[in-house]
């Protein structure tokens, strides 16, 4: 990655004149270098260089690791990331009250989510992959019963609703095998349960959420892995 990148050019679509923004705010801000050797390896410096360079939608964690250093001040936050805690902007309510990057941090987080949907609908254009239908994958199905012994140590299984209320029937998806769910409402499912369990403490509870996490990728890369063969095999 050249230690320059090229300026983006504000006028040339949405995410160049974001990353423009961005590259902005960094100057005489903390260097990339430094986040890069601050971030344990969560974000790579070339990824954070390609979120200033405007060749490329940059993923939420890459920007918010960014914005954590130049509108936030990680030495000035109040404690260290909870288990529950949303993993990319959790830096902000972790910012004393009345700290600037609080409100600057959420305005430049709601700006990044209207990129995201911008650039999403300007890709509703391209061909979609047809639909494939496949059996449910050993990957999803080790998450389908990782998740279910959590909610059966609960001991409201049988009602469910108890426990979930309005996500109720999108948790009974993620049991069906129907869909997987992403890593915030993961999170939330999480803590539920998690909010009814005896004698828990905050090492088995760190555990639950990385193995949870980890299985909920493999189900995806797994989905994906097999859509794909599904495809191929029937041209």
């Amino acid at each position: 990655m050249p230690a320059r990148p090229k300026v983006p050019d504000p006028q040339d679509g949405a995410i160049q004149a974001f990353a423009y923004d961005l590259r902005e705010l960094g100057h005489g801000n903390v260097p990339i270098p430094f986040i890069a050797s601050r971030s344990d390896g969560i974000v790579s410096r070339a990824a954070l260089y390609a979120a200033v360079s405007g060749r490329r939608l940059p993923s939420r964690t890459t920007v918010a690791t960014l914005l954590r250093w130049w509108v936030g001040e990680p030495s000035a936050e109040d404690g260290e990331q909870g288990p529950f805690e949303d993993p990319n902007w959790g830096w902000i309510n972790r910012l004393p009250p009345g700290h600037e990057g609080r409100s600057a941090g959420r305005k430049w987080r709601e700006r990044y989510a209207r990129l995201v949907r911008a650039t999403l609908n300007e890709r509703d254009w391209r061909p979609v992959a047809s639909p494939v239908e496949i059996p449910v994958p050993a990957e999803q199905q080790q998450f389908i019963d990782a998740l279910r012994d959590l909610i059966e140590a609960t001991g409201l299984h049988d009602s469910r609703w108890l426990l979930f209320a309005g996500i109720t029937r999108r948790v009974d998806s993620y049991l069906a095998g129907e869909c997987i769910p992403q890593e915030e409402a993961l999170i939330r499912v999480l803590k539920i349960c998690v909010d009814h369990l005896e004698a828990i403490d905050g090492k088995t509870v760190d555990a639950l959420y990385e193995r949870l996490g980890h299985l909920a990728r493999e189900a995806r890369a797994a989905r994906v892995r097999e859509r794909r063969v599904a495809r191929n095999s029937r041209s």
